[in-house]
């Protein structure tokens, strides 16, 4: 009886053995396949308008021939984020069996602080894309913010005194932005301790208080200038809750 179980457990640790080299086998295998089937032969970067295919690629630290499924994605995101302000959003995916999709979104400045060393240029969620001499044309002048030890590739962070103001200002550009309307927004003037105030379409002069719905507010402007004849110009009033107003110039 004793031989017999000897033997049963022999041959069960046998078995376990054999499974376990045919597992190896198997992980061995696919390693090798992968390896040698799936080589990244073509790179297609897509979406890029400031930054050319060639700066991307750089940044990314990939190389044709390297493996498609050995790559990590998270890695080459992040080097790409941390090498270009610009870029906003990646995908990156596969198309077997030797192809790599790079798309990426890239963001538009929309607002300069403008401080003594000079402009620098946030975008609509409060990154600091660059650091210029002076405030482009196609971005909006912020008078009356300040910020703090400011860094390219890093969050806006307002000086302590600009902090509430600053906070509504930036919830503005992202709301523009996402209707759309950011880029007529110019002149946005934080220093009105009753009013929030900006230039938009470089036709109107529009006020709203701090305390508002920023995007209902955005509605509203919206609204009056549709309604309003395309050579009208003046002051559009949002003080009042549930109420515009308009004053020609």
């Amino acid at each position: 009886m004793a031989r017999r179980r000897s033997r049963r457990r022999r041959r069960g640790r046998f078995s376990f053995l054999l499974k376990l080299l045919c597992f190896l086998i198997i992980i061995g295998a696919a390693f090798a396949a992968l390896t040698l089937f799936f080589t990244m032969n073509y790179i297609i970067i897509t979406g890029n308008e400031r930054y050319s295919q060639e700066e991307i690629l750089q940044a990314s630290g990939l190389e044709k021939g390297d493996n498609l499924y050995l790559m990590n994605k998270f890695s080459v995101k992040e080097k790409i984020f941390n090498a270009l302000p610009y870029v906003e959003e990646i995908s990156i995916n596969r198309r077997l069996p030797d192809t790599l999709l790079i798309d990426v979104r890239e963001v538009r400045a929309a607002a300069a602080i403008l401080q003594d060393d000079g402009a620098w240029l946030i975008s609509p969620k409060g990154k600091i894309l660059a650091h210029d001499s002076e405030v482009p044309d196609d971005c909006a002048h912020v008078i009356g913010a300040a910020l703090q030890s400011p860094a390219v590739n890093e969050p806006a962070v307002f000086a302590e005194e600009n902090e509430y103001r600053s906070g509504v200002m930036m919830t503005l550009l992202e709301l523009a932005c996402a209707r759309g309307m950011n880029e007529g927004l110019d002149n946005i003037d934080l220093t009105d301790e009753t009013a929030l105030s900006f230039s938009y379409l470089d036709r109107f002069v529009v006020k709203m208080p701090w305390t508002a719905d920023v995007g209902y507010k955005l509605e509203c402007l919206a609204t009056v200038v549709d309604y309003l004849e395309v050579n009208e110009t003046g002051t559009i009033n949002l003080m009042a809750d549930g109420k515009a107003s308009f004053i020609p110039s």
